[in-house]
C-alpha cells in the first residue's frame, strides 16, 4: 500500500437481506454454575421462537443439550468446534451463520486442530462469530484467535459483550444477559453475499492485502493517482463519499479488527499497525471535505478511536494485553467516553525528550481533526470538553508549547521551516473546522480567543518574512508571549507584537463574515448566479432582463452576472466561455474586480429542480476558497424555498446570526392558476413576474448600497 497515494473511501450499497442461521455454544464447565440457569432462561425467551432456524449446545469436553447442566471438571474448545463444523459441512444448513459463543474461562484450544476445517468452512459460509464474556476471566486470545479465523461476514458486528461476575441477584443477571441476547437478535439480520470490485481494495486501515470481495453496507477504500478507474460494484459504478458517518464507520472497524488481532497474537506489533490507523485515519479526515451529517455519535466513535491510536503510535499507551484489559477494550470500543477514560487514565505524560517536529504536527493534526468532527478537547482542570472556539485555542497553545520544546532542544534548526509548517497547518485546520463547524452565538470570551489568534498568526507571518535570518531566542519569546491561556493576556490593548492590524484578518474568511462589521469596512458587491436550466423556461428572461434593469445603478465593477446551464458557467454577457466551476470562473475575474478584498454578495436565481447539488457545491467551493461571501437565494417556486428552509432551521436554530444565508422566494404557483400567459398579463390582482424580480432585487440592492438612489427606491426605470 502507497501511502503518498491519495485514498478515496467509497460505501457499498446496500444488499438482500436474510436471517442468519444461530449456532448458540454454553460453556458447561463447573464455573458457570452460578449463571447457567439464568443464562438459558434468557436465551430462549429470546431466541425460542427461530424453531429449527437456530442449533443450541451445552460443551466441555463433549456437546450436550443445554439441560440439564453438565458442570464438568473441563471443556475442549478445539472438539467441540470440530463436531461443529462436521455436521454443518454435512450439508442442509443455511449459507449464513452466527455462532454465539459463551464462556467464562480457558479451557483446551489448539488452532492447528481446526484450521483445515476452518478454512473449507469459510468457503461454504458467511460467518459471524460473536462472543459473550462472563466475569474476568474470559478466554480472550482464544476467542479472538477464532473470531479472526472465522469471522468472514462483515467488519461491523461486534466481537465481544461481557457480563460482570458481582454475584448480583439472578434478576439482574436475567436482564443483562437477555439484553445481550435481544442486540444478537438484531444482528441476525445479515446481507445475503458480498459484492465483487472491478479493482483490489481495502476493508480496514491495517488490512494487508486488498480484495475484491465487499460487504454490503459497509465502508471500504483504495489508494488512487490520477489514472485511477471507476469503481465498480457487481458493475455498476459507486461514487467515493464524504459522509462523516461513512469515514468514522471505516475507521471504527479498523480498530476492532486490529484489538481482535493483539487479543489472539500475545506477538502481533500492535504500535506498528495503531500507528498504521493513525496515519491513514488522519490523512482521510485531513483530505475530506465533510457534508451536513447528523450521526454525532459515530463521529465520536471515530475521534476517540483515533485519539486511543495517536496515544499508542506516539508511545504515550501501554497495552498491557491482559485477558481483562483486551476484552474491556472491545467491549467498549464504541464507547467515546469509556475509550477517552481508558486513555486518560492509562497514558503517559508527553515524553519531552522524544519530541520532534513531525510528532508535534501530528499531534496538533490530529487534535484539529477531532475538532473538525465536532468532537472537543477536554479541560485539563475540569474534565470536561471545552467549546469549539476554546478547544481552538488549547490545541495551538499546547502545540506551541511542544514547538518550543523542540527548538531548546536543537537551537540550530531550519526555524523558518518550523514556522512555515506551524502557520500552514493552523491555516489549513482552521479553514476545514470553519467549513463543517456552525457558529450560532459567539460570546466575549470567544471574540477575545479568536483576536488573539488573529494576532499569533500575525506574529508568525512577520517572524516567516523577516529579512534576517530569525533567531532561536525570537522565536522562544513569541511563543512565551502567545502560548498562555488567553485570560492572562490583555488582549484588548497588546494587539501583535510588530504592529497593529485587522483584528480578524487572518482568520478564515468564513468566520469574518460573523466577527467583522464588513459592511463598514469593505467594499460590496453582487455575483448573480443565474440558473438557465429547462425547468426556469418561464422565469429565466424576466431574472435577466431585471437584474440588468435594478442593478443598472451599481458600476461596472460592483457587479459581475453568470449563467448556469447543462452543469456549466458562462458570463451573462457573454456566454461564449464556458467553465466547469463556478470557481474557475471567478479566478478569471478575480484581478479586474479585487474579489479577495470584497464583501461579495452571492444571488442565487434557482428553482433548484436541475441538480441542485452540483450547483450547491460549486457554491460552497467559493465560500471554501477564501472570499468573504453572503449568500442570498432568490428560490422560485416552493421546492428550493423548503429544501432551504429545512436546512437553515436546523443549521441555526431560528437564531438570527451574522452569516445567515437571506432567502427571497418569487413565487411559481400563483402563474399556474392561469391558462395562458395573456390572461396572467390581464391580470389585476396577481403581482406580475417582472414585479416580483424587481422587489426581490431592489431588497437586495438595499443591502449592497449604504444610501438606495430615490429613483431606485421608487422603482421608477
Amino acid at each position: 500500500m502507497n501511502q503518498q497515494q491519495a485514498i478515496e473511501v467509497y460505501m457499498a450499497k446496500q444488499g438482500k437481506t436474510v436471517q442468519s442461521y444461530l449456532i448458540t455454544l454454553v460453556d458447561g464447565t463447573g464455573s458457570m454454575s452460578y449463571e447457567y440457569e439464568t443464562i438459558i432462561k434468557a436465551h430462549q425467551d429470546t431466541f425460542s421462537d427461530l424453531g429449527d432456524q437456530k442449533m443450541d449446545y451445552q460443551w466441555e469436553e463433549a456437546l450436550y443439550p443445554f439441560l440439564p447442566f453438565q458442570g464438568a471438571g473441563s471443556g475442549n474448545i478445539s472438539n467441540t468446534f470440530n463436531v461443529i463444523f462436521q455436521k454443518l459441512l454435512s450439508g442442509g444448513y443455511p449459507k449464513n451463520i452466527t455462532f454465539l459463543f459463551v464462556s467464562d474461562g480457558r479451557e483446551h484450544f489448539e488452532i492447528k486442530e481446526v484450521s483445515a476445517q476452518i478454512e473449507i468452512m469459510k468457503e461454504n459460509f458467511l460467518i459471524q462469530f460473536i462472543c459473550v464474556a462472563v466475569g474476568d476471566s474470559f478466554p480472550g486470545q482464544i476467542n479472538m484467535t477464532l473470531r479472526d479465523q472465522i469471522h468472514n461476514q462483515n467488519e461491523t458486528c461486534p466481537p465481544v459483550f461481557k457480563v460482570a461476575r458481582k454475584r448480583q441477584s439472578v434478576d439482574v443477571l436475567f436482564k443483562e444477559f437477555s439484553d445481550i441476547f435481544k442486540t444478537v437478535r438484531g444482528l441476525l439480520n445479515v446481507q445475503e453475499k458480498h459484492f465483487e470490485t472491478n479493482q483490489p481494495v481495502y476493508q480496514t486501515l491495517i488490512q494487508e492485502k486488498p480484495t475484491t470481495q465487499v460487504a454490503p453496507n459497509e465502508p471500504f477504500f483504495r489508494m488512487v493517482d490520477e489514472k485511477a478507474e471507476p469503481i465498480k460494484l457487481d458493475n455498476e459504478v459507486v461514487n467515493p463519499t464524504d459522509k462523516p458517518s461513512d469515514i468514522s464507520k471505516l475507521i471504527t472497524i479498523s480498530v476492532e479488527k486490529e484489538l481482535i488481532l493483539t487479543a489472539s497474537d500475545p506477538q502481533h506489533n500492535y504500535k506498528e499497525a495503531f500507528n498504521k490507523i493513525a496515519d491513514l485515519g488522519q490523512k482521510i479526515l485531513d483530505q475530506t471535505k465533510f457534508e451536513k451529517d447528523e450521526n454525532d455519535d459515530i463521529k465520536k466513535q471515530a475521534s476517540s478511536q483515533i485519539f486511543l491510536a495517536t496515544n499508542i503510535a506516539e508511545g504515550n499507551l501501554e497495552l498491557k494485553k491482559t485477558e481483562k484489559e483486551m476484552t474491556d477494550l472491545q467491549k467498549d470500543i464504541r464507547d467515546p467516553v469509556k475509550i477517552l477514560d481508558f486513555v486518560e487514565k492509562n497514558a503517559q505524560e508527553i515524553n519531552q525528550q522524544e519530541l520532534t517536529d513531525e510528532k508535534v504536527k501530528k499531534r496538533m493534526q490530529s487534535q484539529f481533526n477531532n475538532t473538525k468532527l465536532g468532537c472537543f478537547v477536554r479541560s485539563k482542570t475540569t474534565k470536561k470538553d471545552l467549546d469549539l472556539i476554546e478547544s481552538i485555542w488549547t490545541i495551538t497553545e499546547d502545540g506551541l508549547k511542544n514547538y518550543k520544546t523542540v527548538i531548546e532542544k536543537d537551537p540550530n534548526c531550519n526555524l523558518n521551516k518550523l514556522l512555515v509548517d506551524i502557520k500552514e497547518l493552523i491555516d489549513k485546520q482552521l479553514l476545514k473546522i470553519f467549513e463543517k463547524q456552525t457558529v450560532n452565538e459567539l460570546l466575549d470570551k470567544h471574540i477575545s480567543i479568536l483576536r488573539e489568534l488573529n494576532d499569533t498568526l500575525k506574529d508568525m507571518d512577520k517572524l516567516i518574512k523577516k529579512q534576517n535570518k530569525v533567531k532561536a531566542n525570537e522565536v522562544i519569546s513569541f511563543i512565551n508571549f502567545r502560548a498562555k491561556p488567553v485570560s492572562e493576556n490583555n488582549i484588548n490593548q497588546t494587539g501583535a507584537i510588530f504592529d497593529q492590524t485587522d483584528e480578524f484578518e487572518y482568520l478564515p474568511k468564513s468566520i469574518q463574515t460573523i466577527l467583522r462589521d464588513d459592511e463598514e469596512e469593505l467594499e460590496r458587491m453582487v455575483l448573480f448566479v443565474l440558473d438557465e436550466n429547462d425547468s426556469m423556461v418561464n422565469e429565466i428572461q424576466a431574472a435577466k432582463s431585471k437584474y440588468a434593469q435594478v442593478f443598472s445603478k451599481l458600476p461596472e465593477t460592483h457587479k459581475l452576472g453568470v449563467c448556469w446551464r447543462n452543469q456549466k458557467f458562462s458570463f451573462l454577457e457573454n456566454n461564449q466561455q464556458q467553465f466547469d466551476t463556478l470557481y474557475k470562473l471567478v479566478e478569471t475575474q478575480q484581478q479586474a474586480y479585487d474579489l479577495k478584498n470584497r464583501c461579495i454578495y452571492l444571488c442565487l436565481v434557482s428553482d433548484g429542480k436541475t441538480d441542485y447539488v452540483s450547483l450547491h457545491k460549486a457554491i460552497k467551493e467559493i465560500k471554501q476558497k477564501q472570499y468573504l461571501i453572503k449568500l442570498i437565494y432568490v428560490a422560485v417556486g416552493s421546492q428550493l424555498k423548503t429544501h432551504l428552509e429545512d436546512v437553515i432551521l436546523s443549521k441555526f436554530r431560528n437564531r438570527e446570526v451574522k452569516g445567515k444565508p437571506i432567502i427571497k422566494v418569487i413565487p411559481r404557483t400563483i402563474a399556474n392558476k392561469f391558462e395562458t400567459d395573456s390572461q396572467l398579463k390581464k391580470s389585476t390582482t396577481v403581482p406580475k413576474l417582472d414585479e416580483q424580480f424587481i422587489k426581490v432585487y431592489d431588497d437586495i440592492l438595499d443591502l449592497v448600497v449604504k444610501e438606495r438612489n430615490p429613483a431606485i427606491k421608487n422603482n421608477q426605470y
